[in-house]
């Protein structure tokens, strides 16, 4: 199988820092691209970084389909334009955020997630609250850092993660951790093993979940939220076959 993954923002470096972590847990079977749009914001770190993205990462799905790729992989813990990008492809797009919280409220009654900074805490219940999860949700934690300061220097990551997730689980009751942040990959081994608790790293675990998907053969459906938009159909971008009405 063929699956893109795709940072939503422009740093080559965190782009390269996801390849490092993903290609080695990969399926051998799996063909893995991680790539980022040429332009956009270096850091999404608030609405309107989000929005400056989209149109890269749309063209970048639209490309993943049009060149026979089975999946894509948002990599950006406020899964920007996976609605969007959802209703202009008929292959599987897979937002890290969406995969993450489903999972972590499957792992344990109560889970916390640990975002950048704290500007971003608001909007991450918002989040939960849109998938449904909030009974799951414990609560929101910001570790201090921006996404190039998170991503340049591991060690102050590393630490923060440590220090945020226990007392997530101390003074909170939280029994999983969600490492929010695309830029916090690689990190959960070592915090689970020091912490005694179940830690999610949202890459890792979105490529895992995707590519059992795509061996389902399961996608989103085309019959409403996701349709193609109508501009599509009358344009002609859509092959008439692939319009269920």
């Amino acid at each position: 199988m063929k699956i893109m993954v795709i940072n939503p923002n422009s740093s080559q470096h965190m782009t390269r820092h996801l390849d490092d972590v993903l290609q080695p847990i990969k399926d051998p079977g799996t063909e893995l691209y991680v790539c980022c749009p040429e332009n956009g914001p270096l850091a999404i770190e608030s609405a309107y970084d989000e929005g400056m993205c989209m149109p890269g990462v749309l063209k970048l799905v639209k490309q993943a389909e049009e060149e026979g790729y089975d999946a894509v992989i948002l990599a950006c813990f406020s899964d920007p334009g996976l609605d969007q990008a959802r209703e202009i492809v008929d292959i599987l797009v897979c937002g890290i955020q969406e995969i993450a919280v489903h999972v972590a409220a499957m792992m344990g009654t109560k889970f916390s997630v640990l975002t950048l900074n704290r500007e971003r805490v608001p909007s991450k219940y918002e989040d939960i609250y849109r998938y449904k999860l909030e009974r799951a949700l414990s609560s929101v934690h910001p570790i201090g850092l921006s996404v190039t300061e998170a991503d340049e220097n591991p060690e102050l990551t590393r630490r923060r993660i440590m220090e945020t997730a226990q007392i997530a689980a101390e003074q909170f009751g939280a029994e999983v951790i969600v490492l929010g942040c695309a830029g916090m990959a690689g990190f959960s081994d070592e915090v689970q093993e020091k912490l005694g608790l179940v830690v999610i790293d949202p890459t890792s675990v979105a490529l895992k979940v995707t590519e059992a998907l795509v061996r389902t053969g399961l996608k989103p459906s085309k019959r409403g939220f996701y349709a193609y938009p109508p501009s599509f159909v009358r344009e002609g971008r859509v092959k008439a076959a692939q319009v269920q009405i």
